[in-house]
């Protein structure tokens, strides 16, 4: 998808349209430009370390769409729509772009949810962990951001094992996120495309 189909896309329709098109249904840029034809293994490969259902598995961020939806570090309210690579297509100094990965599982949810809290002795170590308030804004809104958690923190097997496995294979970061449920992965989605179209129409 180009960047401006995709603007046409979020000023002509409702947010869960974009969000089941665009971000769910579409096929992924990393595996139509970068790893060909790759997409199906890939996911089901995922799907049986995780013991999750295939169609469970998302692409998202820029190696879905091609460019970044994230507003710029320094406004909010800009909007670059960065290429895939961007920064390593200028440099090769630079690091590759992340491939980010959604895990919608209630099951590993409320697993590595439990592993914390038994980890931290129920959260009641004085010095838990420095970016506990980031992870917990994410943990109430269905969304579990491993790159939040504690650095000594033992994730489970198989998450470990994806991210390890692709990073090596694909040069890159691997980054999942574990949703509890489809409804909490559509609506953050939603309202990140909310923010955009509120853009693009001002």
């Amino acid at each position: 998808m180009i960047v401006d189909d995709f603007k046409n896309h979020c000023i002509n329709n409702n947010s869960d349209i974009v969000v089941q098109k665009c971000l769910i249904e579409d096929t992924s840029y990393f595996f139509n430009e970068i790893k060909v034809g790759e997409e199906f293994d890939f996911k089901k490969d995922i799907a049986n370390i995780l013991n999750v259902h295939i169609r469970d598995i998302v692409i998202v961020g820029s190696g879905k769409l091609g460019f970044s939806i994230k507003p710029d570090n320094s406004d909010t309210g800009l909007y670059l729509f960065k290429e895939f690579d961007h920064n390593f297509k200028k440099s090769p100094n630079e690091k590759k772009s992340d491939l980010d990965i959604a895990i919608i599982s209630s099951y590993l949810f409320d697993t590595e949810i439990k592993n914390l809290y038994n980890h931290t002795n129920y959260y009641n170590r004085d010095n838990i962990w420095a970016q506990r308030n980031d992870f917990a804004k994410y943990v109430l809104k269905g969304k579990l951001a491993i790159r939040f958690l504690p650095n000594e923190f033992p994730l489970t097997k198989g998450v470990l094992q994806v991210q390890e496995k692709y990073k090596m294979s694909y040069g890159r970061e691997i980054n999942l996120e574990i949703y509890k449920s489809w409804h909490f992965f559509e609506t953050y989605h939603q309202e990140n495309i909310k923010k955009i179209q509120v853009n693009l129409i001002s």
